[in-house]
């Protein structure tokens, strides 16, 4: 039997960069746990066990991104030179797709490299090596670098953390061509996930204890677009929402320009679909959005906030901006601090310019020196802060619902989120220890006090 072959299997799986990847990496570990390997996800090897072989799932995105990847490389790449453990490496994710051919000169410890989306065929390479037990050959495997981001079947998730969340990929890939971004490159064209294998997922996760599902792409407004004439991220949204169970839905990455009327009007219909939108907008400078060639860079963003907030009342934004674009002035970057007091977004994210090989920004020019860059990156950050912090002292004295995730030792309080948190990226509701509550569970709160990031609650 294959379980057999492989029951005495160790493999460890490391997961850098986006939730997309976090995705990828859970079909990684459903298809070789099928085969009858023990898979655990790690943050760093973990030295008291011998793993057979350690999976390292790398960002290529921007360049601290690509940084963090290559010092994790270097290092697991000395513990199997030094100590023989792990006894093999393997490299996957956009750092590989891009450079593994120039890695594999430099790292000769890699066992084999795969770029996006080829978990089953790095599925396969490590369950061949692992089968054979040969010496590990002169070259690394390298599985050949096109982009390949469609899911065609529906594949087991062995989910990697214990939270009562998970991300449901819904496509990957990108078709804008915004200057600053090499993800084109790295993942090629979009490509939608057929709704019946989303569904099929979608169920398996709520079946093993999910309670909030949380819509992922590169744009997930481009859903459907490249594929149907009539099936759209709504008509997926409904079909969701007709999931049997009590469980949440939250919406990321929705570009501006595809928020339409209709999608709109679903997420004002559908209790389980919570009132938060995360609309990446980059900038409030129309010269900016221009040369960042954003789609719908025309877009009035202070319109489309005011009609969200008309349609959902109470709804929960989210956005991202980048400081030090080339040619941003002081004035451009003094239009986006007044966008943002106006806007009052709940929770915003900022980027400092990054030169990516590949995108047609980094050959720009006046490009931003980087003490200026990091100046404004502290400005909005500052700014930021402090609207979040009078968003949530508003919160004050609201009864919300809360979905309970851990139990924090330290502080002797839970840990949730409401609706108005994404996981990962926002903050956290603190909630006053009672018996009655358990991770996993929706609780009823009210909110007792507040901080820049976090409030606090008691259960009731």
């Amino acid at each position: 039997m294959i379980r057999s072959t492989y029951a005495a299997m160790l493999i460890g799986i490391i997961t850098l960069g986006c939730d997309k990847n976090t995705v990828d990496n859970e079909y990684l570990a459903g298809l070789l746990e099928d085969a009858g390997c023990e898979v655990v996800a790690l943050e760093s090897l973990d030295e008291s066990r011998a793993f057979d072989a350690v999976v390292l799932t790398t960002c290529g995105f921007i360049l601290d991104a690509k940084q963090e990847s290559l010092q994790k490389l270097v290092e697991l790449a000395g513990r199997k030179r030094e100590k023989g453990n792990p006894k093999r490496l393997y490299v996957t994710g956009c750092l590989s797709q891009r450079y593994a051919g120039d890695l594999a000169k430099e790292i000769a410890e890699v066992d084999g490299w795969a770029g996006v989306g080829r978990f089953e065929a790095l599925a396969g390479m490590i369950l061949k090596d692992l089968r054979a037990n040969r010496p590990r050959p002169k070259a690394a495997s390298i599985v050949k670098p096109v982009p390949a981001v469609e899911v065609y079947r529906f594949m087991r998730r062995r989910r990697l953390c214990d939270k009562p969340y998970s991300f449901l990929k819904i496509g990957d890939g990108c078709n804008h061509h915004c200057t600053f971004c090499s993800i084109p490159l790295m993942k090629g064209k979009y490509r939608s996930v057929d709704p019946d294998i989303l569904l099929a997922e979608a169920r398996s996760l709520l079946q093993g204890g999910v309670r909030e599902l949380n819509l992922v792409a590169q744009d997930i407004t481009g859903y459907g677009t490249d594929r149907w004439r009539d099936y759209r991220l709504p008509n997926l949204l409904r079909d969701l929402c007709a999931l049997k169970g009590d469980f949440w839905i939250r919406c990321l990455y929705c570009y501006p320009g595809g928020i339409t009327r209709r999608l709109i009007e679903v997420l004002a219909a559908e209790p389980k679909i919570v009132p938060y939108l995360d609309i990446p907008l980059q900038h409030l400078d129309p010269t900016m959005l221009s040369r960042m060639k954003r789609p719908y860079h025309g877009l009035n963003a202070e319109r489309l906030v005011a009609r969200l907030r008309d349609a959902i009342p109470g709804i929960a934004l989210r956005t991202t901006m980048i400081v030090g674009f080339p040619g941003e002035s002081c004035q451009a970057h003094n239009r986006m601090l007044e966008g943002i007091r106006r806007l009052s977004f709940d929770w915003l994210g900022v980027f400092q310019f990054s030169r990516e090989e590949g995108a047609a920004a980094a050959r720009f020019p006046r490009q931003v020196g980087k003490m200026t860059c990091e100046k404004r990156w502290h400005a909005v950050m500052q700014l930021q802060a402090e609207i979040t912090a009078e968003r949530n002292e508003e919160r004050v004295g609201r009864r919300e619902r809360v979905l309970i995730e851990e139990f924090d030792s330290v502080q002797g309080k839970w840990l949730g989120r409401s609706s108005r948190e994404a996981p990962e990226v926002d903050g956290k509701v603190l909630i006053e220890a009672g018996p009655s509550l358990t991770p996993g569970q929706f609780a009823d709160v009210v909110i007792t006090g507040a901080d820049v990031y976090e409030v606090f609650a008691r259960a009731y």
